[in-house]
């Protein structure tokens, strides 16, 4: 039976990391992205020892180019995970405008560039899965996410939109919104984070919720529910609510 094949941006750490882990171990190929050559390379000899099939390949996801030279090397993508992102909290009454473009130019930008590259052998044969990591932060202002909300709520908006055209071709299209996961992004956080999950469990519920039919998915449970009450609240309610628990 042929191997399934993933592709996934950002796999050198995080959610990227483990999510590639568990699938190696569920028998797929995995072709794993990231501008880190360091811990791809780390990550191919964990997974090699246990005769999994990891393809590392070092790039940023601002290169276009690049990205293409890798598309030519591989097979048809069962699943694209667009994942590959950074996170900075910034002060918004200060001076952000490379915080902003940098967020914008890797959260956004990024994954438009990967999905241009990977999706036509996905068109050729009317198949494949696309899941594109978005957040919470993407449905609704958050204190020090000026930065890095804008770029999640536009992955969001975008996955809304692609789903029409795709789904009508045979390619599913999914967005995970997740709240707090344990990461080396999450780690700089000062404040507390309500629900923070370990990155393994986080791989696990992605992986349970590509095989469903959801098209956003999110968690944990309970504080995910709250942010989505928060988001349909009246501005003037959830702002004040907001600025209590922070």
């Amino acid at each position: 039976m042929k191997k399934k094949t993933a592709v996934i941006t950002g796999a050198s750490d995080g959610i990227g990391s483990s999510l590639a882990k568990l699938l190696v171990n569920y028998g797929w190929e995995v072709i794993g992205i990231s501008r880190n050559t360091k811990k791809l390379n780390s990550l191919k000899n964990e997974l090699t020892k246990s005769n999994g099939i990891f393809k590392p390949f070092p790039c940023d996801v601002q290169d276009f180019t690049k990205l293409k030279s890798i598309e030519k090397k591989i097979n048809v993508p069962d699943l694209l995970f667009l994942n590959a992102g950074i996170y900075t909290p910034v002060d918004a009454s200060k001076k952000n405008l490379e915080h902003y473009k940098n967020h914008i130019n890797i959260n956004y930008l990024g994954v438009i560039n990967a999905y241009e590259v990977f999706l036509p052998k996905m068109l050729d044969v009317n198949q494949g899965h696309i899941l594109i990591m978005s957040s919470i932060s993407g449905w609704i202002g958050l204190p020090k996410a000026a930065a890095y909300g804008p770029s999640k709520a536009a992955l969001r908006s975008f996955a809304q939109s692609i789903r029409y055209d795709l789904n009508a071709k045979g390619i599913t299209v999914q967005v995970c919104s997740p709240g707090f996961v344990e990461t080396s992004a999450t780690s700089i956080n000062d404040f507390y984070m309500p629900g923070l999950l370990k990155v393994d469990k986080a791989a696990q519920l992605i992986y349970k919720n590509i095989h469903t039919k959801k098209f956003e998915f999110s968690f944990p449970f309970g504080f995910s529910t709250f942010m989505r009450i928060l988001s349909i609240l009246p501005d003037k309610l959830s702002s004040y609510l907001i600025n209590k628990i922070n």
